[in-house]
């Protein structure tokens, strides 16, 4: 067959497809031109896809509303990819090529099949995070857009085919149907916030069953149906492609001939101070010895199972961030810092000290290059220091190896208790210890006596609470190079941060939020005591 045959025979193919096909196919070429895109642009330059300062300050960067309780917000550009997606959906599924009740019954059946598919990228969503280069809260967020939006159009087609003309009858087909249709009702329930946070393990352990059930019974249901049938198949074979992917690399990473499994050894941090919210008494550092080493990037978390904790609850891993990592004869050890509560930290918590058979998946997680920018600016509450921490040792090892432009560094970490210092003292006394003497350290001062922080004597702890307006305008004085704000805060600071970036924003500032936020909860808002941290060179 000549080129022009094949051509002209791929044309006639595209001709014949339907709505939904070619709404299908669309939705391939955008995630084909996307990887495309990645993977070329990631091998020119290492900032891939970076946009301008007009876009980031009037859509990435800005909350197109105030944030709303147990509803949250969205910046504009989410908003309008969100509107767009939407929109899309219910013109192809009740307007465009549709004449009668009946077809956008089935229109909406071969539709929320097709948003199924982007579903089904197997047990983890960080792998299809990775590959992608996105982010794990806009993955997260993505897949719950999908979700519903395949919820909405199988609710619609029960209600019209329960509704039709023709009286209902229990067949095999339709009692598939009014399984599937159920158990995504379960899910839609389950995926509420609130009954998610409380009910967090019934939660992970119940979606998936669900999900099971889901895909067998719209098997049955569009069994020789094209071509919703066909769309099944090829969601199915994704699921099991990128699952083999999924467990060829956890295997990789678990199994070493010759090595121990990894262990892990949970270890509180303080006993001396009464349970709260967040005091170091439940908060855990867990160490894991790992079999097969890698080499460990600031930004990295990793799914942790440990069999001993339960069947349900400690084989299913859990994501937790890389806070710390060493070196030694046994390898390479990884350091967690865990908020201890139910189900998998509340098993941990009563199993500490104690050497436990562990697994891990990943490493996942995208690193921001913060070594480009010659001045960062890192704003943590409570547990989110464990997403700085590891930033700031690439920084200064980087600094000391002459491979980051990084001249300026400043944390500010606020805390509730002062008792929480004890997190982070042993690993910023290492990092500090180990600069080059060319990193001094500056304490801003609100009027109040200033206390040493740690052994090295080079940090001070401030006894008031934050002004990052303040902050920021001092920072862009310096004029040291390009500035990155990093957030890892409960949702009160982080907002405060990102409206005052905003505020400030200019050719120069770049603001990322760590995949891991700390909660309101866990940080003990309000509190008076924040430390901050000004590294300058």
């Amino acid at each position: 067959m000549s080129f022009s045959s094949f051509v002209r025979s791929v044309f006639s193919k595209l001709s014949e497809m339907d709505i939904p096909s070619w709404y299908s196919f669309i939705s391939a070429c955008i995630f084909a031109i996307w990887l495309f895109l990645r993977a070329t642009y990631r091998a020119i330059t290492s900032e891939w896809l970076s946009t301008s300062f007009f876009f980031l300050k009037h859509f990435v960067y800005p909350y197109i509303l105030p944030r709303i309780p147990f509803v949250g917000t969205a910046t504009r550009l989410k908003v309008l990819i969100a509107l767009a997606y939407i929109i899309t959906n219910i013109l192809l599924v009740t307007i465009i090529g549709v004449k009668s009740r009946a077809d956008i019954g089935t229109r909406a059946a071969t539709m929320s099949i097709i948003n199924l598919i982007p579903l089904l990228c197997g047990p983890r969503l960080s792998l299809m995070t990775k590959m992608l280069g996105i982010s794990l809260r806009t993955s997260i967020g993505t897949h719950q857009w999908f979700g519903r939006t395949a919820v909405a159009e199988i609710l619609l087609h029960t209600v019209i085919s329960l509704t039709s003309s023709q009286p209902f009858k229990w067949t095999g087909i339709n009692t598939s149907g009014v399984v599937g249709s159920s158990a995504i009702g379960f899910i839609l329930l389950l995926s509420i916030r609130l009954v998610r946070r409380v009910f967090y393990e019934w939660f992970l352990n119940l979606h998936l069953l669900l999900s099971v059930a889901v895909l067998v019974a719209i098997g049955l249901h569009v069994f020789s149906k094209k071509p919703a049938e066909i769309f099944l198949q090829i969601g199915i074979y994704l699921w099991a492609g990128v699952t083999m992917v999924n467990w060829f690399l956890f295997g990789f990473r678990n199994f070493v001939i010759g090595r121990p499994f990894a262990t892990a050894v949970a270890t509180r941090l303080s006993n001396s101070y009464p349970s709260d919210l967040v005091d170091p008494s439940n908060v855990l550092r867990v160490d894991i010895t790992v079999p097969r080493k890698w080499r460990v990037r600031a930004g990295q978390y990793i799914f942790l199972s440990i069999p001993r904790l339960g069947v349900l609850t400690g084989l299913r891993g859990h994501p937790f961030m890389i806070s710390w990592w060493d070196w030694s004869r046994k390898g390479l050890t990884i350091s967690l810092l865990v908020k201890s509560r139910t189900g998998f930290t509340g098993e941990l918590d009563r199993h500490t000290n104690k050497e436990l058979l562990a697994f891990i998946d990943g490493p996942y997680g995208i690193q921001h290059r913060f070594g480009d920018y010659g001045t960062v600016i890192m704003l943590a509450t409570g547990i989110g220091i464990a997403g700085h921490i590891p930033y700031i040792k690439d920084l200064i090892s980087g600094y000391n190896n002459c491979e980051v432009r990084t001249r300026r560094i400043l944390l500010v970490w606020q805390i509730s208790k002062e008792s929480q210092e004890q997190w982070v003292t042993k690993w910023m006394d290492e990092l500090l210890d180990s600069d080059t003497g060319y990193v001094r350290l500056h304490v801003q001062d609100y009027g109040k006596e200033d206390l040493e922080y740690g052994s090295h004597s080079k940090i001070k702890k401030i006894f008031a609470p934050p002004n990052v307006g303040d902050v920021l305008d001092t920072e862009f004085k310096a004029h040291r190079g390009r500035v990155m704000v990093s957030l890892c805060a409960d949702l009160i600071m982080a907002d405060k941060a990102r409206k005052e970036v905003q505020r400030r924003m200019n050719k120069r500032v770049r603001l990322v939020e760590l995949d891991f936020q700390p909660s309101l909860r866990e940080t003990g808002w309000p509190s008076s005591t924040d430390m901050e941290f000004k590294c300058k060179g």
